[in-house]
């Protein structure tokens, strides 16, 4: 049973010699957000799932239409759930994905004037380390394998017209293997930028692209070869080394900022 929010909305004043404090406790919009959003990010409600008629859940919080609509506007604005409207429309769930993430970011490092030389500093320090992790695991060979694998396959496709967009993707699944789910969504928004200036790079030096990824490649089979070996030290050396390689190269041909290559 959901205890009527109204309860939980006034402002509270607590005393304290000499003065007095306000704390403001959340609209009822916000804290039925709030029970949702929780229900949504435990998994209680997954990708897809339709949420109860607004008549129900209207009855279910003890809460008007409006405030009701107020509190879908917030899980809206989050990228939780999408609202169809129409007789056959509802609320259905999105779960958080790392793509809203890096999309959001973008936006934030664009709104801020962020530099690309920023985010390239960012990528040698965030992801750097997870060649080292992965280089210190019991299942290192099996996990390097995997790494020989994706760059074989990339290697073979290049005739592809996503094979420049797909350049990045040794980083994530390097990151990937270190099974950290935080420096995964790091890595996301990051690369998501890289993605980016990558191919804005194509336009600008077409060139030098097979060069570029030429010298990528051979760093990664070495790179892999320390993995393997259990090199931590030696893994880490050198993906600091080609990540910071790789975003002079692209900083220098396009230089600017971040929202040159989003915008």
């Amino acid at each position: 049973m959901v205890t009527p929010l109204h309860a939980y909305t006034q402002r509270m004043s607590v005393s304290k010699p000499g003065r007095e404090v306000h704390i403001r406790v959340p609209k009822t919009a916000e804290l039925v957000a709030r029970h949702l959003r929780k229900q949504i990010v435990r998994g209680e409600l997954v990708e897809g799932d339709a949420l109860p008629s607004e008549t129900a859940l209207m009855e279910t919080f003890s809460i008007s239409r409006p405030t009701l609509r107020e509190a879908f506007r917030i899980l809206e604005s989050e990228g939780l759930i999408v609202v169809r409207r129409g007789a056959h429309g509802g609320a259905r769930v999105q779960v958080p994905s790392s793509e809203v993430a890096a999309g959001y970011t973008g936006l934030v490092l664009q709104h801020r004037g962020t530099t690309l030389a920023d985010v390239f500093a960012a990528r040698v320090i965030v992801e750097a380390p997870a060649a080292a992790m992965v280089a210190r695991m019991p299942d290192r060979v099996k996990r390097a394998k995997r790494l020989t694998e994706w760059l074989d396959e990339f290697e073979k496709s290049q005739d592809n017209a996503d094979y420049s967009a797909r350049f990045h993707g040794f980083n994530r699944l390097l990151v990937e293997l270190t099974e950290n789910e935080t420096l995964m969504l790091l890595t996301s928004m990051l690369e998501s930028i890289s993605d980016a200036a990558s191919a804005t790079y194509v336009q600008f030096a077409p060139d030098d692209e097979g060069r570029m990824i030429r010298r990528a490649s051979k760093a990664r089979h070495t790179l892999i070869e320390h993995i393997a070996k259990g090199e931590a030290d030696e893994a880490e050396d050198l993906f600091r080394r080609h990540l910071a390689e790789a975003g002079s190269v692209l900083q220098a041909a396009q230089g600017g900022r971040v929202i040159d290559v989003l915008g």
